[in-house]
């Protein structure tokens, strides 16, 4: 997974001198459906309309440790990802922690773990055994999305589509015989068209996590991660996860 420009005021408001430490966070991310979205349906939206179950532990994370938070839903990846880095206060999620990455944040999570699944149609009889079995299909895959450069680097005849609501389409049509999604984002974007759809092979897995500035108080990364444990060992943040996933 990869994610308007960040208004002046917001810019402002955050590069306060002195060495008072920030108290206060704003949190981007990018559309993606069931863990980050708006509640009508744009690709652009600010606080109570940004919607999802990684905005919910989020919520829940910063409201338990007592810092303010405003969210941006962005239309793009990219912005929102560089926002977070080059701006003192912000934070991304979800976002994956790659050695590239490590040292240009500081890192709250994982937020959650996802499978890398292929999925098909619920009455095909294909069956996949290892990657190299997917060689002989038509593969659809989001096309900004790590899952597909995994199977591009293993050399899987990859078809990207702009999303993955039009994988699902390309699936009902016939256009791909196979769908690379994850566990969590496929299921419940093929329900939302009425597709009924079942996992065949799961070649790998990978955790999720907040990217805030660099220049966050590590104390306050500290208070984050000890709060984001608590709600993982309640059981708190699969219950999030379940309320978008009744399928």
């Amino acid at each position: 997974m990869k994610f308007r420009r960040i208004p002046f005021l917001f810019l402002l408001l955050f590069s306060l001198t002195g060495n008072a430490q920030t108290t206060s966070f704003h949190l981007v991310t990018e559309n993606f459906p069931p863990l980050n979205m708006t509640n009508n349906g744009t690709s652009y939206a600010r606080n109570d309309r940004v919607s999802g179950f990684a905005t919910d532990i989020m919520r829940k994370l910063f409201a338990s440790t007592g810092y303010d938070v405003d969210f941006t839903l962005m239309s793009d990846w990219d912005e929102a990802y560089n926002s977070a880095r080059d701006t003192s206060g912000f934070g991304v999620y979800s976002t994956f922690r790659t050695p590239e990455r490590e040292e240009s944040f500081q890192w709250v999570g994982p937020l959650y773990e996802e499978d890398w699944v292929i999925l098909a149609p619920q009455d095909s009889e294909v069956t996949i055994n290892s990657l190299d079995d997917l060689k002989q299909f038509q593969v659809g895959s989001y096309e900004f999305d790590a899952i597909t450069d995994h199977l591009i680097e293993n050399k899987i005849n990859v078809v990207p589509a702009k999303s993955d609501a039009v994988n699902v389409v390309k699936l009902k049509l016939g256009k791909i015989e196979l769908w690379a999604s994850s566990s969590l984002t496929g299921p419940y974007t093929a329900s939302n068209f009425n597709m009924p759809v079942k996992p065949i092979h799961t070649f790998s897995e990978s955790s999720l996590w907040l990217a805030m500035h660099k220049g966050t108080d590590p104390t306050i990364v500290s208070q984050l991660n000890n709060e984001l444990k608590k709600m993982h060992q309640s059981g708190e943040i699969q219950q999030m996860i379940n309320s978008y996933n009744q399928l």
